[in-house]
């Protein structure tokens, strides 16, 4: 190996904040250890807590993700610790992306019992995608009256119920426990808001499973299989968040929220574009196009408007 490809593969190990592991996890520990505390659980996730005010936000996430796309290398929530001086408790997997192994269930029964979230004011539990939206839900069990806010969550992965999703192969052969049927643990939360997208099959029949009178689903049409990617497109975390804390964060005002996001985002018009062509609206294709050329500058949709303009595609 040259020293040129030896340098290369030592910035392939670094992450978006340009530290490598080492000093990506050191830097973790020293937040830790000077606000609260930051430790493993088990030997499948790590916990890091920072102690604020009286509002707690309880985040799950991959520490692969963290590591690989935060341009800050922090954690979700992270900027409300920074903006409103919240608390966060931040839960990252390692190697079990379901929030499933007993110390970690252990821990949020002892953080329950032991009247841990009792001494917060108002605690929100946030999970983005299908394994981190299914542990906010279920994990807030453990606090009973805090409020949750998933984006696309599986609701569980019990083939009866869940026989539909074939993404998760592996996931379907662990012990989900108690900690499974997310549905059903959400009882005991003051309020829920699911976004979904009921145009994708797969994540809208999980969210069709939440139901209850604090859950509110929260639909993004055409935002895809990840429509939480609006929320960071727009810096919109911690204003959404800041609305639940507030109980004020309705369905109407979401899509307010997000509404300026979407009209500005490359891949929902996209997808707007494609879908009017398979359903034979070329003209209504064209517009898209015409539009998100002038709103985003992509050659794809310059290169679609031309297309449509001089017949079906």
């Amino acid at each position: 190996m040259t020293a040129h490809t030896a340098d290369a593969a030592k910035m392939q190990r670094r992450g978006a904040s340009g530290l490598d592991e080492v000093a990506w996890v050191a830097r973790l520990d020293e937040i830790g250890r000077g606000h609260g505390f930051c430790t493993r659980i088990g030997t499948d996730h790590l916990a890091l807590f920072v102690q604020e005010g009286d509002t707690l936000v309880v985040t799950f996430d991959s520490a692969a993700r963290v590591f690989a796309e935060e341009q800050d290398g922090l954690p979700p929530g992270f900027e409300a610790v920074r903006r409103h001086e919240w608390s966060l408790l931040s839960i990252l997997s390692l190697g079990d992306p379901w929030f499933r192994s007993a110390d970690l269930a252990g821990l949020f029964d002892r953080l329950g019992d032991e009247g841990f979230f009792d001494s917060f004011e108002t605690v929100i539990f946030l999970g983005f995608g299908a394994a981190n939206g299914h542990a906010a839900c279920v994990f807030s069990a453990a606090a009973p009256g805090s409020s949750v806010l998933a984006s696309a969550p599986v609701a569980t992965l019990d083939p009866a119920r869940a026989g539909f999703d074939r993404r998760f192969p592996a996931g379907r052969r662990l012990p989900f426990g108690r900690y499974g049927d997310a549905p059903s643990l959400l009882a005991s939360a003051r309020a829920a808001v699911i976004l979904h997208d009921p145009t994708d099959p797969v994540t809208g029949a999980h969210a069709a499973q939440f139901r209850g009178p604090g859950v509110t689903l929260a639909p993004l049409r055409f935002a895809g299989p990840a429509p939480h990617r609006l929320i960071a497109a727009g810096g919109l975390l911690v204003p959404i968040l800041r609305a639940l804390a507030q109980g004020r964060l309705t369905r109407a005002r979401l899509a307010r929220m997000i509404r300026p996001v979407r009209r500005a985002d490359a891949a929902y018009l996209w997808r707007l574009a494609r879908i009017a062509q398979a359903q034979g609206k070329p003209a209504r294709a064209r517009l898209v196009a015409e539009y998100a050329a002038d709103v985003t500058g992509e050659a794809r949709f310059v290169e679609l408007a031309a297309r449509l303009s001089h017949g079906p595609a």
